[in-house]
């Protein structure tokens, strides 16, 4: 990390008012100025407040909870009357009736006034429309749109919870990168060590020249592996900036510790899955496919309206008229409308609104019981990563000891450095392992603490990761592949991104 220098400044608002659909401004963590950059000193609970209002899958839901709220407007202005103004100015240039009403065999009077091969013609227009009675069709598009609207909305509240989840992830990856480059660093200051008591006692005779030569190679070989950790740790960084639109020149130091959760993640949400958002979800489109079916039989019926039309004509012959020239023309009708040969349309639409329902009924069961499977399995992936890490803690105090016992004997001379590169190994290995338990057990509490609002994942493609050999394939998110992925790199809880790792112990496959 460089050196902190200068004045503290506060890290600028991240999101606009416009994106936060009128929350509260967000609180910024504490900013402090440096050569190159600023570092920005980031609590958890800092991340997750400035995540959630910088979300660009948040704001793309908002975007869609507008459109609904649009459609539900358009539908409900069936239900009002509709009033539009028309202005019209004609002039004729030739016309069939000139020469027919000439002076002389005019006779009558007011025949001027006539619309007949007028040459100039103003024409003012309102026009009144209200429905009356349509079997229900635009009550059916109103529901059917409150209903999508309902669903945009648990849409927004999903994307919520699932950025929370991916900064909790990308956060906690941030410090587990963070704990692997201690522990390889840690490991390669021990074969430093190692290597200068081997030199030591090789030159007053105590040891072979195999001996420090397989104490140098040791600790050359430990020397990638820092650097390989050391760039895994800025690639975890670098998702993290990215989640919460940090600039990527800026320092980002993290000041929650590995094994502290907030306190929003302390306790399950409503785990049954009728409160899952994916199955309200389904329930509203249930619903918006029942009224536009009910919209579809309903076109059967006759349909009634009123309609008025006020009209002033004005035709001056010359220059624009006067207020005394308009002639009122003033209309009122009631109309009705009935299908009676539709070719098929009629029965064409309800055909297709009963498709559409029978498939939101079939996704709302296919939902409901994902949400369950989806519970069950984020139950047992906590349970499993809080047995991994009550083993892993034991481990870690029975592996140092051991190791501590190899470096006497090693002092002592009555054991060889094989032993001694053994001990130091599964010390370490079990260290790794305590670190990535620890960051699946804060993971698997997020996302239970979170479950009700984040939208269906596979089975098991959600699970948090497990201390395995198993190699992982390229991020999702669009990284570059990787030809090996480290034993010890794990997944993100949500995106399936893949978290910077070690190897075995320090970097090192054992």
């Amino acid at each position: 990390m460089r050196q902190i220098t200068g004045k503290i400044f506060i890290l600028a608002t991240l999101a606009g008012a416009g994106h936060l659909g009128g929350q509260a401004p967000l609180t910024p963590p504490t900013v402090q100025g440096a050569p190159g950059g600023k570092v920005v000193m980031l609590s958890l609970e800092d991340a997750l407040r400035i995540g959630s209002g910088e979300s660009e899958t948040v704001w793309v839901a908002e975007a869609g909870v507008m459109r609904a709220v649009g459609s539900e407007i358009i539908s409900r202005s069936g239900l009002f009357p509709q009033l539009s103004g028309t202005a019209t100015y004609t002039r004729t240039l030739r016309s069939q009736f000139d020469g027919l009403f000439s002076s002389s065999s005019s006779g009558g009077s007011g025949v001027q006034d006539l619309p007949f091969g007028r040459t100039n013609q103003y024409t003012l227009g309102l026009n009144l429309s209200q429905f009356i009675f349509d079997g229900g069709q635009t009550v059916a598009r109103l529901r059917a749109s409150r209903a999508r609207r309902r669903s945009a909305e648990i849409n927004v509240d999903s994307q919520r919870a699932e950025t929370l989840l991916d900064v909790t992830s990308a956060y906690f990856d941030a410090l587990l990168s963070e704990r692997l480059v201690t522990i390889a660093e840690a490991s390669l200051a021990q074969q430093e060590e190692l290597l200068r008591q081997t030199s030591v006692a090789f030159q007053v005779g105590d040891k072979s020249e195999f001996d420090q030569l397989q104490a140098r190679v040791s600790r050359d070989n430990q020397v990638p592996q820092v650097l390989q950790s050391r760039s895994r740790r800025q690639e975890a960084y670098l998702r993290l900036k990215q989640l919460l639109n940090v600039p990527l020149a800026d320092d980002v130091r993290l000041t929650t510790p590995l094994e502290e959760l907030p306190a929003r993640f302390a306790n399950p949400s409503d785990l049954s899955a009728d409160t899952r958002a994916p199955v309200r979800q389904a329930e509203e489109e249930v619903r918006a496919n029942q009224d536009l079916l009910t919209g579809a039989r309903a076109e059967r019926w006759p349909m009634i309206s009123l309609s008025s039309r006020y009209s002033p004509v004005a035709y001056p012959a010359n220059g624009l008229p006067q207020y005394g020239d308009f002639r009122e023309d003033w209309t009122v009708s009631l109309n009705l409308s009935v299908p009676i040969l539709t070719g098929g349309r009629i029965v064409g639409d309800q055909l297709v609104a009963r498709g559409n329902l029978s498939e939101a009924q079939a996704r709302l069961k296919q939902t409901r019981e994902a949400a369950e499977l989806d519970v069950r399995t984020s139950q047992l992936d906590l349970a499993d990563a809080e047995a991994l890490l009550k083993s892993n803690e034991s481990t870690v105090e029975q592996a140092r000891r051991g190791y501590e016992i190899a470096q006497i004997r090693f002092r002592e001379g009555i054991s060889s450095q094989i032993e001694l590169q053994n001990a130091r190994l599964l010390f370490e290995q079990a260290e790794v392992n305590r670190a990535q338990s620890l960051r699946n057990v804060q993971v698997a509490r997020a996302r239970l603490a979170l479950i009700r609002d984040l939208p269906l994942t596979a089975a098991g493609s959600q699970a948090t990761a497990q201390v395995s050999g198993a190699s992982t394939g390229a991020a999702s998110s669009g990284m570059p592949a990787q030809t090996s992925q480290p034993a010890g790199a794990t997944t993100t809880g949500t995106t399936g991104t893949t978290v910077p790792g070690q190897s075995g112990p320090g970097g090192i496959q054992p």
